[in-house]
């Protein structure tokens, strides 16, 4: 059995325009990665997907899910027969904002060309996880990166290792529903932000520079659940957090610490607050 971590995604930015010709978004965000998430594993056997973990019971094992559609894609493009068997444990949760399905997906594909077609090249399997969803390649490479057009525009970036404490009040955003609601508010902005990241190597300068940025989908993701609002009350309330904020559609909301014993200390702190809520301390990098 091989297995691989599918880190979870945040978004410390996200810049949504108004929806074009093809009622597509063009956007740029601001993506780094977590050293937690799922996990996935393959193995010899009987062709089929196997689920655990904490939020196991709220994803689906059939077609639609993305782990499977990436299983379909890989072997059409590759011309094998993929007879493995895949575990995945969901340790992130569902309909979060952190990238999830994403990230198995582009953990399998790692884990497909590892066992049968070492020759893929790196672009080949890009080609395939582009195919599955606007996060498939960041969540593929899980590198930081500005990303630009629909995400699927990838330039990498230097970043600091950052200390954060993730947090979802254990409610889902739906991400159409929170698209949708974007463009009834109407609040277009400028969406390009990059020259406040020219070569940032301390904690303190992101913080200045993501202080001029914003998640465009908050609003309308606060309108479909109110509580994403008293979260990040929460997190702006306590010492520990340096920039608050909401990741990607929610309703995961992510603070960033000056150190990794300030983000141990407030992961604490909000759990003790929250404790019906899925609340990690980790680091960005």
């Amino acid at each position: 059995m091989t297995s691989r971590l599918a880190p979870a995604k945040v978004n410390l930015y996200l810049h949504v325009a108004a929806p074009d010709a093809r009622r597509y978004h063009p956007l740029q965000s601001l993506v780094m990665f977590a050293d937690i998430g799922d996990e996935v594993a393959l193995s010899a056997g009987e062709s089929r997907l196997t689920l655990d973990g904490p939020f196991a019971a709220g994803l689906s094992s059939g077609d639609d899910n993305l782990i499977l559609k990436a299983v379909r894609r890989f072997a059409a493009a590759a011309g094998v027969n993929v007879d493995r068997a895949l575990h995945l444990t969901k340790n992130l949760p569902v309909a979060s904002g952190l990238g999830g399905g994403s990230a198995d997906a582009g953990a399998v594909l790692h884990l497909l060309r590892q066992a049968v077609a070492p020759d893929m090249s790196d672009a080949d399997l890009g080609a395939i996880a582009a195919g599955i969803g606007a996060d498939g390649v960041m969540c593929l490479w899980n590198r930081s990166a500005f990303a630009e057009g629909y995400g699927e525009i990838l330039t990498p970036v230097a970043m600091p290792e950052l200390p954060c404490v993730l947090i979802n009040p254990r409610v889902e955003c739906s991400t159409a529903a929170v698209y949708s609601g974007f463009d009834h508010l109407g609040r277009f902005e400028g969406i390009d932000a990059k020259a406040e990241f020219d070569r940032l190597s301390t904690i303190d300068a992101v913080i200045a520079a993501l202080k001029c940025t914003r998640n465009d989908l908050e609003p309308a993701a606060i309108r479909q659940q109110p509580v994403i609002a008293d979260v990040l009350a929460s997190l702006n309330g306590q010492p520990q957090t340096l920039l608050a904020r909401m990741s990607g559609s929610g309703a995961t909301c992510f603070a960033l610490c000056a150190n990794p014993d300030a983000a141990e200390t407030l992961s604490h702190r909000m759990q003790a607050l929250w404790p019906a809520a899925w609340v990690q301390a980790c680091t960005l990098g």
